[in-house]
């Protein structure tokens, strides 16, 4: 993509359908081909890479921990509460740190055809977070912001306002900060869709990564210009984002029209274990089941 600003500003607004296929290689699932959409907008030729073209994100640990079944216990009591009363207001969890709260209709987002509500998505935000503060050599350094993030930076008339997002990361508040990171997770609200941008601060890149297939240089745009300023605002750093570049990867692709929130959620997790996105549409719904385990539980595994 080359540097971030001279290729991100100015550019409007794209999508281009991925097309994905699965294949096996050596018991992980790997996407095999690539719309050759994208690179006939010029972003880049995609349709040769495999995972090992992508070393960041090869698998550090066993791909098993990520697909364990559910007890028969455990089953049994998400199917009582995503096939029950959904529309009761009874707490299940409190999440005391963040003050989030989950009631039986708030959990019902992760019954089949649910779309994830924001009080899901961010508990499990913090739950990803966590799990790296009781692991730190296991995960990634990660920064989770939560769904009301960039909707607060980019209000206003001018669609960019730093000043009412700045207090968010200071080191008082976070006890890090973003420069000290691996990756930055940004979940994107697109009306009806959720999609999520990452930055990479080791490897110096930006991601956009939509279960659709789309593309929003726009939101790559206001990201950088975030990170200038966020760098500049709290350890006084001025970067040069002209190295700065787009890393596309191979996306698993959603084949329905409501799991977008747990495709972003599950890139999330992947991505803050240092893996390759080796999952696909046909496991949504076993990660709807564990992330509703893992919400009861207050425990991300």
């Amino acid at each position: 993509m080359g540097g971030i600003v001279s290729l991100l500003l100015g550019k409007s607004t794209e999508c281009g359908g991925l097309r994905v296929s699965k294949r096996r290689v050596e018991g992980l699932r790997e996407v095999g081909e690539l719309s050759a959409n994208a690179a006939r907008k010029g972003i880049v030729d995609l349709s040769d890479i495999t995972m090992e073209d992508v070393p960041s994100y090869k698998p550090k640990e066993d791909l098993f921990k990520l697909f364990t079944p559910l007890t028969n216990e455990e089953e049994s009591e998400v199917n009582s509460l995503l096939y029950g009363n959904v529309h009761s207001k009874r707490i299940l969890v409190l999440h005391e740190p963040s003050n989030i709260e989950i009631t039986e209709e708030k959990l019902g987002c992760l019954s089949p055809r649910g779309w994830l509500n924001d009080e899901v998505i961010n508990l499990y935000l913090q739950l990803l977070k966590e799990r790296a503060e009781r692991e730190p050599t296991r995960f990634l350094k990660c920064h989770f912001f939560n769904t009301f993030f960039y909707k607060k930076l980019t209000y206003g008339e001018t669609g960019y306002d730093y000043q009412s997002v700045r207090r968010w990361t200071t080191f008082n508040k976070l006890g890090y900060g973003l420069v000290d990171c691996d990756k930055i997770f940004v979940p994107i609200h697109r009306d009806i869709h959720w999609c999520l941008a990452v930055i990479n601060m080791k490897e110096q890149t930006y991601q956009y990564l939509d279960s659709l297939g789309g593309m929003d240089y726009d939101v790559l745009s206001i990201l950088a210009r975030y990170i200038m300023d966020e760098l500049k605002d709290k350890s006084n750093i001025e970067i040069d984002l002209s190295s700065w570049r787009e890393d596309p990867v191979p996306l698993p692709y959603q084949l329905n029209g409501w799991d977008c929130g747990m495709f972003m959620l599950k890139f999330i997790d992947f991505f803050s274990r240092g893996l390759s996105l080796s999952f696909s549409q046909e496991d949504m719904e076993y990660f709807r089941m564990r992330t509703a385990k893992e919400i009861l539980r207050l425990k991300a595994e």
